[in-house]
């Protein structure tokens, strides 16, 4: 039997970044299919600001087409959600994965952080930054948006 110690998996970078998509759970969700907590109003006011998010996203990529030139990074989109356990966050980033036009990457904190541990710091950054790469990048985060928690009340939107 091989011990787990003397196994050295591989993968190459393709295979790590086409991993970059929603749980099969979320195949299916969309803005729609959200239902915001009535008691919650921080969470009907992520789905209109990921609803437009989406939609400055598709307005850039249409530009960038045309002009056939990468954003400045001041320029590119990006959406950072915070919130505690169960509030939909994740519902929330698939249903703006799915509505993005085109290729586009679904992470978390930490998959991000095992892509660069896998790769280094500067590959991971030239993978995600690559013109040629068929994801669409959360960069820099544009917008902040916060979900209240559900169970305790302490969260406060801003």
């Amino acid at each position: 039997m091989q011990r787990l110690a003397d196994r050295f998996p591989a993968a190459t970078p393709e295979q790590l970044l086409g991993g970059f998509v929603p749980p099969p759970r979320f195949a299916q969700v969309r803005f729609a299919s959200y239902l915001p907590g009535p008691d919650q109003p921080t969470q009907a006011a992520a789905v209109a600001g990921l609803e437009a998010f989406a939609a400055r996203a598709a307005a850039v990529e249409a530009r960038r087409r045309v002009f056939r030139r990468a954003a400045p990074p001041e320029a590119r989109p990006g959406i950072y959600l915070d919130g505690g356990f169960g509030v939909g966050k994740t519902h929330l980033l698939a249903s703006l994965f799915h509505a993005l036009a085109g290729p586009a990457a679904f992470g978390t904190f930490v998959e991000y952080t095992h892509l660069v541990g896998a790769l280094g710091f500067a590959e991971a950054v030239a993978r995600l930054d690559s013109p040629s790469a068929t994801h669409r990048k959360a960069r820099d985060a544009a917008d902040v948006i916060r979900l209240n928690c559900t169970t305790c009340g302490k969260c406060r939107g801003v």
